[in-house]
């Protein structure tokens, strides 16, 4: 089938032969992924979220995947009983501590250690309200939050802006600061400016979308 697809896509001229490649090449690393995967015993270590993270880590050190999406284990839907979370951030935070470690003392494919390539981003779909429900849980938010760690990210500061009712203000993409004559942060812009620190040019794959400049050091 995957013959047959090349076959019938490699006379396909522009944008959608370049897709076409792009995919036969994706499938070939799923392939040698799951070999590798099975050579290095890394089915053996379960799915928790350390054990996501060092799996992912293995295929980035041996450089035949360079991302990787890890769920985060838990029930975090809570619109009721918001105590619940306690545990779960707990576990969570953890568990990012933990990798880090790893990836601090894994030789990194490029660089000394891996985290001097990797960057790690952790976020949800969408956000909770900023106050509790009548059932003491939170319901959905549009406005969210993301956590980005690592090479290249112009960290330990808060970037974006909300007013008291934590709703999103505009803000200056080049400072990261709320400003009246900035633009509002989307979810695309935060997109392209982790396309520009993996090394890869945003505008062919989201073409005219300006980046978050701020998080790039």
């Amino acid at each position: 089938r995957v013959t047959q697809f090349a076959e019938a896509h490699n006379a396909i001229a522009g944008q959608t032969r370049e897709r076409s490649q792009a995919l036969l090449e994706s499938m070939e690393r799923t392939m040698e992924l799951e070999g590798r995967r099975f050579e290095a015993g890394l089915s053996d270590l379960g799915s928790s979220l350390l054990a996501q993270g060092v799996k992912a880590a293995e295929m980035m050190r041996l450089g035949i995947s360079r991302s990787a999406v890890i769920a985060i284990p838990g029930g975090w839907d809570c619109h009721g009983d918001v105590t619940v979370n306690e545990g779960q951030f707990e576990d969570f935070f953890g568990a990012l501590d933990q990798l880090m470690d790893h990836l601090n003392n894994t030789p990194g494919l490029h660089t000394r250690w891996l985290a001097d390539e990797v960057v790690i981003v952790c976020m949800s779909e969408f956000g909770r309200t900023p106050l509790v429900n009548g059932g003491g849980g939170k319901d959905h938010w549009p406005y969210n939050s993301a956590m980005v760690i690592g090479a290249g990210v112009d960290g330990g500061r808060n970037i974006g802006a909300t007013d008291d009712a934590l709703v999103g203000l505009p803000i200056d993409f080049t400072t990261g600061v709320q400003s009246d004559t900035g633009q509002m942060l989307a979810s695309e812009n935060l997109g392209v400016a982790l396309l520009k620190l993996g090394g890869l040019d945003p505008e062919r794959i989201l073409p005219g979308i300006e980046p978050l400049e701020a998080l790039i050091k």
